[in-house]
């Protein structure tokens, strides 16, 4: 790897030996891809570069909607490559702590109010969406991280090659699936005649898997909608996550020397569902993690 730039290098696997620290007596292996060593210290890393890019060669502004991450790989990689300082739009409910790394990396914030029901229906990307579109038609460039096929590709490009190196080592590989690029790119980058079974992962509450809209603490997944971005029918199976399940799976996992985000720990805690349906069959698991929660109060 080169340092913390590792937009288009592999980032460490690290191996969770003892599923049955989450409950699960399973002879099986669990490898966890860690994005956290990405330059913006998550798997956005790898699209913020590319906008960030896309900004300074086309001289325009980025205006994005963004839970946080993306916000911060876009200050970090703009700053790095000399484009404009990205104007973030960001749910007023957002981290403190995020929110302080934000302005520390240049990102111009705008803080986007939200109703009570916005809140518990976690529909305010909604809002952020509509005001992006209005900077948009003023001039800014809007990469639109949930409908552009180009962040696809960036996975398809990046993180699918660096999984599918070892694919005959592994049976099943599963992920968060947020704005949908990162697993859908992962899915295409699938040499043909691949065996590995995709498992998509969601909080109980998100949209994604058309069930019905609800609360949920996860960070970094879940949509009240399902992105143009998620290529559904390249998944082999979806699975939802309670988040009782995905904070109790990243304390625990923490504990165990892991550091993990809850997006991350969802996704471990959906894999091994996956494989105790798919009984004895599985032996090896790769989950890809998005962060390490650092921002998060576990």
């Amino acid at each position: 790897m080169a340092g913390r730039e590792v937009h288009r290098a592999s980032c460490p696997r690290r191996e969770a030996r003892e599923t049955a620290i989450l409950g699960y007596s399973l002879d099986l292996k669990v490898f966890l891809k860690d994005e956290s060593q990405q330059l913006g210290r998550s798997v956005k890393g790898r699209v913020a570069y590319a906008m960030a890019k896309r900004s300074r060669e086309s001289g325009r502004q980025i205006v994005e909607s963004s839970s946080g991450n993306l916000a911060l790989g876009l200050g970090y990689w703009c700053r790095k490559l000399g484009a404009a300082e990205p104007l973030c739009l960001i749910d007023e409910c957002c981290e403190e702590s995020m929110l302080g790394a934000l302005s520390e990396v240049g990102c111009i914030i705008e803080v986007v109010p939200l109703t009570r029901r916005e809140q518990q229906e976690q529909s305010g990307v909604f809002k952020r969406i509509s005001r992006a579109k209005n900077y948009a038609e003023r001039g800014y460039y809007w990469p639109n991280q949930y409908d552009c096929p180009d962040w696809i590709r960036v996975h398809q490009e990046t993180t699918g090659p660096e999984i599918w190196r070892d694919s005959r080592t592994y049976d099943v590989v599963a992920g968060a699936v947020g704005t949908g690029a990162t697993m859908s790119g992962v899915a295409l980058a699938q040499p043909a005649g691949g065996r590995t079974r995709l498992v998509a992962v969601e909080p109980n509450g998100s949209t994604i898997f058309s069930k019905q809209p609800g609360a949920y603490r996860v960070a970094g997944a879940g949509n009240p909608f399902t992105p143009q971005n998620y290529r559904r029918e390249l998944m082999d199976s979806e699975v939802t996550i309670e988040d009782s399940a995905s904070f109790g799976a990243a304390r625990s996992l923490r504990a165990a020397g892991l550091a993990i985000g809850s997006s991350g720990a969802m996704a471990v805690v959906g894999a091994l569902r996956a494989v105790k349906g798919l009984g004895g069959e599985v032996k090896r698991a790769l989950v890809i993690v998005a962060d390490d929660g650092w921002y998060e109060p576990i």
